[in-house]
């Protein structure tokens, strides 16, 4: 009889540990996650990473004089953009759609107002947030939106349709400081 309560009672004690282990386990990954970004983010070509979690995309960006800025082979970042660590920030981020190995933007299709666009950049995740989805005929020229400070565009073919390119607007809501200690 003492050995089935002793077995019950460790039963019980090993239930409630586990998932409090789980959890500080958790913490501490998440919190190391950030330190290991900021570090490769230095160690690297690139200078800054745009996330958009609703449709799982995490791609590196690399600076404007760069090779690798190419929409050919990356995420295009247009040399009139201006970053967040400055005023009235503004950044055009284009890149191919469809089905091929380049296509980082495949999914834009499916982003939504409200949707969440996170750039990792400056020890900071800039936060924007959808405002306006805009088709344009493709013409060679586009005419983009500069009515907010802090914006932040994406652009990329249309699904389905050859003859126009989406605009995804998003402006700035949010910044968080990446964690720079355990």
């Amino acid at each position: 009889m003492i050995k089935w309560k002793f077995l019950g009672a460790c039963i019980i004690l090993v239930s409630i540990i586990i998932p409090l282990s789980t959890f500080a386990m958790y913490k501490i990954e998440e919190q190391n996650y950030d330190i290991v970004l900021e570090k490769h983010l230095e160690e690297n070509d690139y200078f800054a990473i745009l996330e958009i979690e609703s449709i799982a995309l995490k791609r590196e960006l690399y600076e404007i004089n760069s090779k690798e800025n190419n929409v050919n082979k990356n995420i295009f970042v247009h040399k009139k953009s201006i970053f967040p660590d400055q005023k009235n920030s503004y950044i055009i981020l284009a890149a191919h759609s469809g089905n091929g190995h380049n296509a980082y933007f495949q999914d834009l299709y499916k982003l939504q107002l409200k949707d969440e666009i996170k750039l990792y950049y400056d020890n900071y995740i800039w936060i924007y947030e959808i405002i306006d989805i805009e088709y344009q005929s493709k013409t060679g020229i586009l005419y983009l939106k500069e009515e907010n400070e802090d914006m932040i565009t994406l652009i990329t073919c249309t699904k389905n349709n050859s003859a126009t390119q989406t605009i995804y607007y998003g402006i700035l809501k949010n910044k968080e400081k990446i964690a720079q200690n355990i």
